[in-house]
């Protein structure tokens, strides 16, 4: 059984939605109980540790394989491990990675296994970088391609590519972020100016100090709901063995105690007498 898990997207380009997805699955991890780690890679912005207290930021000195190397060592401190590296690091992530035969290592002990995340797009240095990343790691990792829609609304160079079956058959599964209004995006970046400091979407709902609009906290439940849901049908690739059956477990309950809506049959109120 895999014992610790880490994510990590390995990917250049950025402003595709990496921190976002991050700061909304680690959400996710902590109202489902989960203890995890998390290490905020882009010491400049700093979008992941601003938004979730509790995340580590990982300062790169002017050799960036030894602090990446040292941050890989403390994976079996946690079943859970998210990493969020600033855009342009994925060459340095990856090479690092191979360097202490990560990867080669997971696939000896079973019990630590790796997901990189992808976001694909009509790029082809992306697409090119995705495929490199595929054949170079093969199946000694899993994957999980993330659709972020208000971010990327096409991506015709991935759906039906040989790049889409080739993941495919190595067991990817593919995540798509719902996009949330942007009016409830603009109340919660208000919000955030005026409390001078970051807030996650679970914060904007739980934190007393975020007086968020009833409409837009409607909003936001409904938003979190939808992602939460699928994020535990992907549980398998983003988390541990013990937490991940853990959440198929609470999965399968909830869904036992939903009741089915009634069937209503067409016209079976209506007085037919009168139409005869």
């Amino acid at each position: 059984m895999i014992k610790h898990r880490v994510t990590v997207p390995i990917q250049s380009k950025g402003n595709v939605g990496k921190s976002t997805e991050a700061i909304a699955r680690l959400g996710w991890m902590s109202a489902r109980g989960l203890s995890w780690r998390a290490f905020d890679l882009d010491s400049d912005n700093r979008t992941l540790s601003k938004a979730v207290p509790g995340v580590q930021v990982v300062e790169l000195s002017e050799e960036p394989e030894t602090d990446l190397i040292r941050l890989f060592r403390t994976v079996p401190e946690s079943s859970l491990t998210l990493i969020d590296p600033r855009a342009h690091l994925s060459r340095i992530l990856l090479r690092s990675l191979e360097a202490v035969r990560f990867f080669q290592y997971a696939g000896k002990e079973p019990d630590t296994r790796v997901t990189i995340l992808f976001y694909p797009m009509d790029d082809l240095s992306v697409m090119d970088e995705i495929a490199e990343v595929v054949e170079r790691v093969g199946n000694q990792a899993d994957y999980v391609v993330v659709r972020n829609r208000a971010r990327i609304p096409r991506i015709r160079m991935y759906e039906g590519s040989e790049l889409e079956k080739e993941l495919l058959s190595l067991g990817a599964t593919t995540l798509e972020v719902p996009a949330l209004l942007s009016d409830t995006r603009d109340a919660l970046a208000a919000l955030e100016i005026g409390l001078q400091r970051g807030i996650s979407p679970v914060q904007a709902l739980v934190d007393p100090e975020v007086k968020l609009d009833l409409i837009h906290r409607i909003i936001l439940e409904d938003w979190l709901r939808l992602l939460f849901g699928r994020y535990e049908r992907a549980a398998a690739l983003l988390l541990a063995g013990e937490e991940a059956e853990k959440i198929a477990r609470a999965a399968m309950t909830a869904a036992d105690a939903e009741r089915e809506p009634p069937r209503i049959r067409r016209g079976g109120k209506v007085n037919l007498q009168n139409l005869l």
